[in-house]
């Protein structure tokens, strides 16, 4: 896809924008869009377990009541389905962080993460000792952005939303 004679580099030369390929692989630009493709069905599983909970009931009441689509979503929707975004880009973060593969592939040595750099350090260069303090920081830096995020999820925010559901008779 995004080689020299891959077909975003065909399509650029079909629709006449260069005659020559433009340098895509080997960039953070290519390394972004491969981890988001790596990672978007965990957000997309995270967002549908608790998508499904939500009462439709609460969506069709609320437009009964005249809100718009929009101040359904935002108002209703949105805060309901806070804890699944939340988990999801929690989880999102964490494997991105710890990424070795997709960029070592997709962006090769030009690109630099983490992951891959700590691995250049034990194995290609022998630097053990080096290679255990990045090791150490990537996984400090992971375990304290995760313990932070939860904390700012435990706090009571707007978000926090509790909608009773059950109709008394």
């Amino acid at each position: 896809l995004f080689s020299e004679t891959g077909m975003i580099n065909q399509w650029i030369k079909a629709l006449g924008i260069s005659s020559k390929p433009i340098q895509i692989l080997h960039t953070p630009f290519a390394v972004i869009v491969a981890i988001t493709n790596v990672v978007l069905p965990f957000m997309v599983l995270s967002l549908q377990s608790v998508i499904e909970k939500i009462n439709p009931a609460l969506e069709e009441a609320a437009i009964d009541l005249g809100a718009s689509r929009w101040a359904v979503t935002k108002d209703i929707l949105l805060p309901l389905a806070m804890p699944g975004i939340m988990a999801g880009t929690l989880f999102v973060f964490i494997l991105s962080m710890n990424a070795y593969t997709t960029p070592l592939i997709i962006g090769g040595t030009e690109v630099k993460m983490m992951a891959p750099a700590l691995y250049s350090q034990i194995s290609e260069v022998s630097n053990w000792p080096m290679g255990a303090a990045m090791a150490v920081i990537l996984i400090l830096m992971t375990l304290i952005s995760s313990f932070l995020y939860l904390r700012v999820i435990e706090r009571p925010s707007k978000f926090n939303v509790s909608i009773n559901t059950e109709v008394k008779g």
